[in-house]
């Protein structure tokens, strides 16, 4: 037989204070919530990722695209474009290598309008740069910058065969300050290509983004970047390794996805 340490009549005095302190704790924190700079209503605050932005918040008019792409895989790439893309609403350039050939004239108005990329000949001699291609990718950053300036928060580098959801990546963007110098990426889904190049390093299938002060910069110093690292052969890794120089990190986006095809 199991016996109490409390009497019923304790046990019942005992329910009765308990019931008593709760209520009033209750109409205690009532009456502290209905002060406006009281303690009860910090408490009950509830704390969110909020950022010194302007009043005006960031929309999908603010972020320029710039896509490389070529005129041999175009024909095959065009249909990712056309799922993403707004014609007279977003704002970019597609950087082909050539002159796109006349099956593919005249440029329809649902993409975004192509621009040649610049001849680098000069630059890769000087540089003596392994790779012309990855010179070319990177180097489109101070294309796009050239082309587009007035009212551009953000710089968003990637391939043609990126999908973009636009009006969910203005809402993301819009709670990054792009007043300050801000390089987001993310990491590949393959582990492997992380331990391979950088785990500090966003990969460009998923696109780069930049704020416009570090597109600024990037676009200012670029070239000198590529004469530090001529033996860099991936445009990844390049443009991490300048942003870094100008000692800024990759801020990770986990809504940003490189998928890796098998």
């Amino acid at each position: 037989m199991a016996y109490s340490i409390y009497s019923p009549t304790s046990i019942i005095i005992w329910k009765t204070l308990a019931v008593s302190a709760s209520l009033l704790i209750v109409i205690v924190l009532l009456s502290f919530s209905n002060q406006p700079n009281s303690l009860g209503t910090d408490f009950f605050h509830v704390t969110t990722h909020q950022s010194s932005l302007p009043p005006d918040t960031t929309n999908v008019s603010h972020l320029v695209f710039g896509l490389l792409g070529s005129v041999k895989t175009w024909h095959y790439r065009k249909p990712y474009i056309e799922s993403w893309w707004r014609p007279n609403i977003t704002r970019g350039y597609l950087y082909l290598d050539r002159n796109p050939t006349d099956d593919l004239l005249p440029w329809s108005g649902d993409y975004p309008p192509f621009r040649i990329s610049d001849d680098n000949t000069r630059l890769l001699k000087e540089t003596k740069h392994v790779s012309a291609l990855m010179v070319r990718m990177v180097h489109a950053v101070i294309e796009v910058f050239r082309e587009e300036k007035e009212g551009v928060r953000w710089y968003i580098m990637a391939d043609d065969d990126t999908i973009f959801f636009v009006d969910n990546l203005a809402d993301e963007l819009s709670k990054y300050d792009h007043t300050k110098y801000i390089y987001i990426g993310c990491h590949s889904e393959c582990v492997m290509s992380n331990q391979i190049f950088s785990y500090d390093m966003g990969f460009g299938g998923a696109g780069l983004i930049m704020s416009y002060p570090l597109a600024k910069m990037v676009q200012k110093n670029i070239e000198d970047c590529f004469k530090r690292y001529p033996y860099l052969n991936s445009a990844d890794l390049i443009l991490m390794t300048c942003v870094n120089d100008f000692g800024v990190s990759m801020t990770v986006h986990q809504g940003l996805h490189q998928h890796v095809s098998t």
